[in-house]
């Protein structure tokens, strides 16, 4: 039973490497090499400079086969949408229920919100310190307003329930719907355990300053509000994730929506959407933003329809020989790209560019920042941060000059696909870096210096102008993007027959915390 066993998986194998061989898509990377044109440009964007080092010669001789960012990113957790976001409560005994299988939990933690809500918001002054303290953060920073309608945290369950029934498509707003259809999205009512706001978290930790301890506010009834680190974070997180600044971070690589990404004969990913992310392209980008500008940036950890988004800390890689596969110097570890190509070991040798006149292998260890269930803690350091590493293989083609002008990933340092159990290149489905200018995405409004000495709670003028914060509006249109969205028409008469998409108008609530109030609570934990 055990030898059909092995035959009988090792046939399946056979038969998935075909079918993989069949859809091969021969007009994109990795079966066509990208131009040296295209690799320079690309750097030349993410890096936001002309003078990027790219040449494999000086990143060693300036000794950046390691780095660090200048500051470590900070942990946080990526706040959940289907438990309200930074609106969910920690007295709840669980931050994210993984074990949902139908993926509708949200209707349960919405209804509990509204029952709490009607019973314990009227009376919120009532509340004891240790019960404000098991507030929300978006709960707590209503209060702190003096808001006892809770305008931002409403706005964010309002958010949840919107996106649970019925995804973006809840905020459709313009569409024309010809006779004969309906406008009724086959969307399921679910949200995924892992949607949530770590696109916010992973460029605020990289880059917005360390909350340290707890941050007590005397309310007008001479009731404590404790801030803790975690409380200042989850504003942070929602602060950028609904920023404009979103709308202009520089990305590489579109998100894979395949639950099980089409590989090749080699382990390469080929659909062009998982296979978008260029190896010579993001060696280039991470030893400059974090080994040259001592920048954080940020991956998608795995190429699949899950998006993971983390803020990296840290590399560190050794060149081996393509051939031996044996470490050593960036010197000892070239290969003629011509003689590698004759001597048939070269399996990527027909997707090189034509510039490569050499190529080395790569083993690299990417460290990250690792998201964290949220919690009471008084303070908050670097040392309490936790870390998760990525290990990558794959080759550089590089020119004459030494420059990195090409590259395939790789399963095993000799271009294997790994064998039946692993055959993964490990690649991220993509990554992306905040603009050098984002301060400018963060200016704020003109209004009173809250003095903390004087007054432990904002001044008047605070509370209208975050009501304007939280009702900020993303429209997303022909108008603004110059391309129009579409949305899918039924058949009124066949719910199940073909769709017909046509251009609609998105207008999406991105509640928004004052950034007044964020940075001063801020300042505070770092006094």
């Amino acid at each position: 039973m055990r030898t059909n066993f092995i035959l009988s998986v090792s046939a399946l194998a056979v038969l998935s490497t075909a079918h993989a061989q069949e859809r091969k898509f021969p007009n994109s990377y990795p079966t066509k090499p990208y131009e040296t044109s295209l690799i320079e440009e690309k750097i030349k964007r993410l890096t936001e400079t002309d003078d990027f080092i790219w040449d494999a010669f000086e990143i060693e001789s300036k000794g950046l086969t390691k780095a660090k960012t200048r500051n470590q990113p900070w942990s946080g957790y990526f706040w959940a949408i289907n438990q309200g976001g930074i609106a969910n409560q920690y007295r709840k005994s669980s931050f994210i229920s993984v074990l949902d299988p139908n993926k509708k939990n949200w209707k349960k933690n919405v209804q509990e919100y509204k029952e709490f809500r009607e019973k314990v918001h009227p009376k919120i002054y009532t509340l004891d310190e240790d019960d404000l303290a098991d507030l929300s953060p978006a709960e707590k920073y209503d209060l702190l307003l003096g808001d006892t309608s809770f305008d931002l945290t409403n706005r964010i369950w309002d958010y949840t329930e919107k996106w649970g029934q019925n995804n973006k498509y809840s905020f459709v707003t313009d569409i024309e719907v010809p006779q004969n259809y309906v406008f009724k999205p086959l969307t399921d009512p679910k949200i995924a355990p892992w949607e949530g706001f770590c696109h916010g978290w992973a460029v605020a930790a990289g880059i917005a300053p360390r909350p340290l301890k707890t941050v007590e506010v005397l309310l007008p009834n001479g009731k404590k509000l404790k801030f803790y680190p975690t409380d200042i974070k989850a504003l942070l997180t929602l602060m950028w994730a609904n920023s404009s600044v979103q709308s202009s971070v520089i990305f590489e690589g579109t998100r894979c929506n395949s639950q099980k990404p089409i590989k090749d004969e080699h382990g390469r990913y080929v659909e062009p959407e998982c296979a978008d992310v260029h190896p010579g392209v993001f060696h280039s980008a991470i030893v400059n933003i974090v080994g040259v500008q001592g920048r954080s940036m940020i991956v998608d950890k795995s190429a699949g329809f899950s998006i993971a988004n983390q803020p990296v800390a840290g590399y560190e890689f050794v060149y081996y020989n393509p051939d031996t596969t044996k470490t050593g110097s960036l010197m000892a570890s070239m290969v003629s790209a011509k003689e590698y190509a004759a001597s048939k070991k070269d399996r990527f040798a027909a997707s090189r560019n034509k510039d490569a006149t050499h190529i080395v292998g790569v083993s690299m260890k990417l460290r990250y920042i690792d998201w964290e269930n949220p919690k009471k803690g008084k303070t908050n350091d670097d040392d309490d941060d936790g870390f998760g590493e990525m290990k990558f293989n794959y080759d550089l083609e590089l020119n004459k000059h030494g420059e990195i002008v090409g590259g395939q990933w790789r399963v095993e340092r000799d271009g294997d696909d790994g064998g039946m159990f692993g055959n993964s290149t490990g690649q991220p489905d993509f990554f992306w870096v905040a603009p050098k200018n984002w301060k400018t995405h963060f200016t704020g409004l003109q209004l009173p210096e809250w003095n903390f000495n004087r007054s432990q709670t904002p001044p008047r003028e605070y509370a209208l102008a975050a009501r304007g914060a939280h009702s900020f509006v993303f429209e997303e249109s022909e108008k603004y993007q110059g391309v129009s969205p579409k949305c899918p028409l039924t058949p009124a008469a066949d719910p199940k027959g073909k769709q017909l998409w046509v251009d609609c108008t998105f207008r999406t609530p991105q509640p928004q915390p004052l950034i007044q109030v964020v940075n001063k609570l801020l300042e505070l934990s770092r006094r």
